[in-house]
């Protein structure tokens, strides 16, 4: 069978970074070789060519999505190890790259990855504060890219609800990771008088969502596929393995707080930054969805699910 082929061996590494280097590869020969890309972030805008931009991307997400990868492995949400995520996440993530912003994205995706990392060691690491305060962190920094990210502190504090008793110290301390880098950019802007980090963190110009109908069917068949992932991996880890199905049941609210995040950023942002949202819990779950299926379609699903893909580019 082809799912088979992407199992955690050395030939499904290999069928991966072939497929990455063909998809990200093909963006680079296409691209003129004086064509520029902007790198804007929290008000500062800086230009690169964007084949080193390419370049930059592809190792970026690769070693990324690498590092979230056997982090999912290691949580056993699969009895079978595999490395369906990587596949998904490279091959959606890889649409982005007909976006000017595409290296932005790899940098917060970067940022996400940690994230999501965090959470999943709640369950294994229930007292080590430094997990939280970095994640909050994170949403700090998060923040001065789509200011919808402050969504973040709920999902923040519902995954260590399900592992401890969120009291007064959490709560603090959470409000401290998430306003440190905000101060710490308050200071610098004063101190220099250089005011463009504030009003890149306030400003919003909200404007009517223009998608199309390829983003409509992508992310609706997408996410049905996502639910059916998550109630199949739920199922199977019902009454069985109480810590990996925590785990799941936060994942499926990160898929949800992300989609509240989306939605949102719908009136800010171009339609490829919604697409861009969901690469990471999407790619999670639609494995989940081909790990677990016991349908005689799940091949004919899987490459369906692929070409899905091909729908934005």
């Amino acid at each position: 069978m082809i799912t088979s082929l992407f199992k955690n061996t050395i030939i499904g590494y290999f069928l991966i970074l072939f497929i990455s280097v063909g998809l990200w590869g093909f963006s680079f020969l296409e691209t003129d070789k004086e064509m520029m890309v902007s790198l804007n972030f929290a008000g500062e805008s800086y230009e690169i060519s964007k084949r080193i931009a390419i370049v930059i991307s592809f190792f970026s997400t690769l070693i990324s999505g690498f590092f979230l990868n056997n982090r999912l492995n290691k949580n056993l949400f699969s009895y079978d190890p595999n490395n369906l995520f990587l596949l998904f996440y490279m091959m959606i993530f890889s649409v982005e790259l007909s976006n000017s912003s595409f290296l932005v994205y790899d940098i917060v995706s970067f940022l996400l990855i940690i994230f999501v990392y965090y959470l999943l060691s709640f369950i294994t690491s229930k007292n080590d504060k430094n997990q939280v305060f970095n994640s909050a962190f994170l949403i700090g920094v998060l923040c001065f890219q789509n200011l919808f990210f402050i969504a973040f502190i709920l999902l923040l504090i519902q995954n260590l609800s399900t592992t401890r008793r969120v009291g007064f110290s959490e709560l603090t301390l959470i409000l401290t990771g998430f306003l440190i880098p905000i101060l710490l950019v308050l200071s610098l802007s004063f101190l220099t008088e250089n005011y463009q980090l504030i009003s890149a963190l306030w400003q919003l110009e909200f404007k009517t969502p223009v998608v199309t109908w390829q983003f409509i069917v992508f992310v609706s068949i997408s996410s049905v596929f996502s639910f059916l992932g998550f109630q199949l991996a739920a199922n199977k880890r019902s009454g069985t393995d109480i810590n990996t199905l925590m785990l799941i049941n936060n994942l499926i609210v990160y898929f949800l707080v992300s989609l509240v995040v989306g939605i949102g950023s719908l009136f800010v942002f171009p339609q490829y930054y919604v697409v861009f949202l969901f690469t990471l819990p999407v790619s999670i779950f639609l494995s989940f969805y081909v790990l677990e299926s016991s349908s005689r379609w799940k091949e004919l699903a899987f490459l369906a699910l692929l070409a899905l893909t091909f729908l934005l580019r």
